[in-house]
């Protein structure tokens, strides 16, 4: 399917234009992890498990900077440099951050003592290439982090926009949460990590967003208006229809839960 522009989701998927304009979509997606529930604090997990004292770390795709933050903190010493491939997002980040691609790092081989890739594998057509660059740059010794999301996350999520958008529609529309999951799921991910490394620790995270209100579930919604190959107005039907669904779910529940699953596989060792 393929909307405005002529272009695919998968290829809507796989560009940077949703990230364009700085962190807006992004921290729209984010907010919904604030209703999570156990709450997991994922960056003292991987400052925790930095077992070295870094020279350089580098966190490919790093967004609105999460980890850079926590990373800064916990290892003044350290070069921390931002990577990400949108100046929208590299705009808003402190320096050390550069635009670039992963598939075309621009460091030295073996260069970096630990190197995040997290949640932003799946935007990447080409794993491949991403894989052999993220490595290149790993100093022997060091540990890549890369996060993604398990093959059970979130079927509530996709289930309220799929069902809305054959009434609004009478069509089939698929999801970003669907491609990410197809293209490279945390199962996907690990099967592929353990042929180039000796290690690969799963570290583990289910869990259920327990959300009180429609708003941040619409803000979430809306953010990915830019992935989906469809006509604005086409869009805003399945979002009106969106809209009264949950206001009808919400009318006698006090909540939505919403089945949540990620994971960050931690590698050591090339083979």
């Amino acid at each position: 399917m393929s909307g405005q522009g002529g272009r695919t989701m998968s290829e809507r998927f796989r560009s940077w234009d949703n990230y364009r304009e700085g962190e807006g979509n992004l921290r729209a997606r984010q907010a919904l992890y604030d209703y999570r529930r156990p709450q997991i604090d994922l960056q003292g997990m991987v400052v925790d498990r930095i077992t070295l004292l870094p020279k350089r770390i580098v966190d490919v795709g790093c967004g609105n900077g999460m980890y850079l933050t926590r990373l800064r903190e916990a290892f003044p010493e350290a070069e921390v440099i931002g990577v990400d491939r949108s100046p929208g997002m590299i705009a808003g980040l402190s320096e050390p951050a550069v635009v670039a691609d992963v598939r075309a790092l621009p460091f030295a081989d073996a260069s970096a003592d630990v190197v995040l890739a997290m949640h932003m594998l799946y935007h990447v057509p080409d794993l491949q290439t991403a894989l052999d660059q993220l490595g290149r740059a790993l100093a022997p010794g060091g540990v890549l982090f890369v996060s993604t999301l398990a093959s059970d996350d979130r079927p509530e999520y996709r289930r309220i926009w799929r069902e809305a958008a054959k009434r609004a529609l009478g069509a089939e529309v698929g999801s970003p949460s669907r491609m990410a999951l197809d293209h490279f799921s945390l199962e996907t991910a690990q099967a592929m990590l353990t042929e180039r490394f000796a290690s690969v620790r799963l570290h583990d995270f289910p869990g259920v967003l327990e959300v009180p209100e429609p708003a941040p579930l619409l803000d979430a919604y809306r953010s990915a208006e830019s992935f989906m190959a469809m006509e604005p107005g086409d869009f805003d039907r399945v979002m009106r229809q969106v809209e009264a669904d949950l206001d009808r779910h919400f009318a006698t529940e006090d909540l939505l839960r919403v089945t949540v699953h990620t994971g960050i596989l931690e590698c050591r060792g090339h083979r």
